[in-house]
C-alpha cells in the first residue's frame, strides 16, 4: 500500500489526459458547428476537409497517448518494467508524430481559406502558397528526424539500453526549436496579413474590428507553440527520466494543436449566431466562406478594392454606376482595374 501510495504521487498522466482530452472535446464541438454553418450555405471546401484530416489526426495521437497513460507514461520509469518503459516510449514518439501532423494540417487548412476569401494581389498569394509548402517541408522533416534518428536500429528509439546507436539528442531539440519558431511565426503572419487586408476593405469600422478580431484568434495557438518550444529543451535530454520528461512537452504539443484547430474553425461559424439575430429583420447574414468552397459565388462588376456578399455589391455611393455609365466608361475601367488589386470578400455583417 505504501508503495503504491508513493507511486501515485508521480503518477502525471491523468491530469494529462484530463488537459488534451478536454481540448478535444472543445475542438469536435467548434469543428462541428463549422460544418453544419457551411453546409447550410453550401459552403463546404478544402479547407474544411483539411481542417477534418487536422482534427483525425489530433485524436489519434491523443487516443496513442492514452494507450501510454496506461502504460505508465507521466510515472517515474523507476516505477516500470522494462518493457513497460519501451512501450511508453514508443507511444509516446507516435502521438507526437500524430500531434505534429494535425497541427501542420490545421495551419494549412487556414491558409487554403484566407487564399480563398481573398483574391488578393499576386505576391500575396505566393506567400501564402510558400507558407503551404514550408509548413509541410518543416513539420515532416522534424517526424522524419524523430524515427530515424537511430539509424538501422529503429527500435533503439524506444529501447532504453540501445541509446548509443543513436544520433546527440540535441538534433532532435535543435531542430525542434526551428520547427515551433516556424510555427508560431506562421500563426503570427496569418493573425497580421488578415488584420492588414480586412482593415483595408470599405467597411464598417464595427465590421472590420469583428472580423479582425475573429481572423486574429490564431494568436492563442501562437503563444502554445512558443511555450511548447520553450519545452523543446526537454527533448536533448530526455535519459533523466524519458517516462515523465516529455510530459509537459506534450501537454503543449496538443494544446498548440487543438487552439490551431479551433481559432481557424470559429471565423467558419459566425453565421450561426448571426442567423439568430437577424430573424425577424430584413438585414442579411452570410458565412465568411472560400472561393475554393464548391457554390461560392461572386457576380457583379467593382470599381477599386471592395467586399461582395453572395453577389451583392457593398461599395460607396460615389463608387457606383449605371449600366448606361459603365458602357460610357468601359475603356476608362479597364485601365483603372489593371492598376488596382480587386478582392472580393463573402462575410457576415
Amino acid at each position: 500500500m505504501a508503495f503504491l501510495s508513493q507511486r501515485s504521487v508521480y503518477d502525471e498522466g491523468p491530469e494529462f489526459l484530463r488537459d488534451v482530452w478536454a481540448l478535444a472535446g472543445v475542438a469536435i464541438l467548434i469543428f462541428v458547428l463549422r460544418i453544419v454553418a457551411k453546409f447550410r450555405i453550401r459552403k463546404l471546401g478544402l479547407d474544411d476537409f483539411l481542417m477534418g484530416c487536422a482534427l483525425c489526426l489530433a485524436l489519434v495521437g491523443c487516443a496513442l497517448i492514452t494507450v501510454g497513460v496506461h502504460y505508465g507514461f507521466g510515472q517515474k520509469v523507476g516505477d516500470l518494467s522494462e518493457e513497460a518503459a519501451s512501450k511508453v516510449i514508443m507511444f509516446d514518439y507516435l502521438a507526437q508524430t500524430f500531434g505534429l501532423a494535425a497541427g501542420a494540417f490545421g495551419r494549412i487548412s487556414f491558409i487554403v481559406f484566407i487564399l480563398g476569401l481573398l483574391t488578393s494581389r499576386l505576391w500575396q498569394q505566393v506567400v501564402l502558397w510558400i507558407l503551404v509548402a514550408l509548413q509541410i517541408t518543416v513539420n515532416a522533416v522534424f517526424i522524419v528526424i524523430l524515427f530515424v534518428q537511430c539509424p538501422g536500429h529503429q527500435s533503439a528509439i524506444w529501447q532504453h539500453s540501445d541509446k548509443e546507436k543513436c544520433w546527440s539528442t540535441h538534433v532532435q531539440a535543435d531542430y525542434g526549436y526551428v520547427q515551433g519558431g516556424f510555427n508560431a511565426a506562421t500563426d503570427l503572419y496569418l493573425a497580421l496579413f488578415s488584420t492588414v487586408i480586412f482593415w483595408r476593405l470599405n467597411l464598417k469600422v464595427r465590421v472590420k474590428l469583428g472580423l479582425v478580431a475573429l481572423l486574429g484568434l490564431g494568436l492563442f495557438a501562437m503563444a502554445a507553440a512558443i511555450i511548447k518550444t520553450v519545452q523543446t529543451r526537454i527533448l536533448a535530454t530526455p535519459d533523466t527520466d524519458p517516462t515523465i520528461a516529455t510530459v509537459n512537452y506534450d501537454r503543449w504539443l496538443f494544446i498548440e494543436t487543438y487552439l490551431v484547430i479551433i481559432t481557424a474553425s470559429i471565423p467558419n461559424i459566425r453565421s450561426l449566431l448571426k442567423s439568430r439575430k437577424s430573424k425577424g429583420s430584413t438585414q442579411h447574414t452570410h458565412e465568411l466562406s472560400s472561393r475554393y468552397a464548391s457554390g461560392s459565388r461572386h457576380s457583379g462588376r467593382i470599381r477599386g478594392r471592395v467586399s461582395s456578399i453572395d453577389g451583392k455589391r457593398m461599395v460607396n455611393a460615389d463608387e457606383t454606376a449605371s449600366d448606361d455609365e459603365t458602357w460610357r466608361r468601359d475603356e476608362h475601367d479597364s485601365t483603372y482595374e489593371s492598376q488596382c488589386s480587386r478582392e472580393s470578400v463573402i462575410i457576415c455583417v
